[in-house]
């Protein structure tokens, strides 16, 4: 019996720790306003001050302008900065909080995007990002790459 509980346990904790990559749902006005260009972000995945530049930019954010009105930017600011990560490896390393620049990333992606797609195309690979779902259950490899492989 006691081989059984143990088993169960195990197996209790690695499905826990399998699923530490599930950030969804979101906020209607976030996946609305940001989730209309591109994949709604978690917001754990990047520091509050990375949030603080990303949405002071809006006006030139990568190149579009996707400003806000006050009333949906604020919504969205104070979202991204509840849960905004306070880790090292997602802070921003330059100047316009690209999270595909923050050491997490870089540690768990390739040194470059996979042919025909870019890394700001999360759902490319991982299949539930629009759910905020970026587990391993999820996930699906171009074909000839393995995790963290050029």
């Amino acid at each position: 019996m006691k081989h059984i509980l143990l088993t169960f346990a195990l197996l209790t904790a690695t499905a826990a720790l399998a699923d530490n990559y599930h950030y969804g749902p979101f906020p209607a006005h976030y996946v609305e306003e940001c989730g209309s260009c591109h994949v709604a972000y978690p917001p754990q995945l990047l520091t509050s001050t990375g949030w603080q530049k990303v949405m002071a930019q809006l006006n030139k954010h990568y190149g579009v302008d996707a400003s806000l009105d006050a009333k949906p930017r604020a919504a969205i600011a104070d979202f991204l900065q509840r849960l905004a990560s306070n880790r090292d490896k997602h802070a921003p390393t330059e100047a316009t909080a690209r999270m595909t620049n923050t050491t997490w990333f870089a540690h768990e992606h390739w040194k470059s995007s996979p042919a025909k797609t870019s890394f700001a195309d999360c759902a490319t690979c991982h299949t539930d990002a629009g759910k905020g779902d970026y587990s391993e259950r999820s996930l699906k490899r171009p074909a000839g790459k393995r995790h963290r492989d050029d």
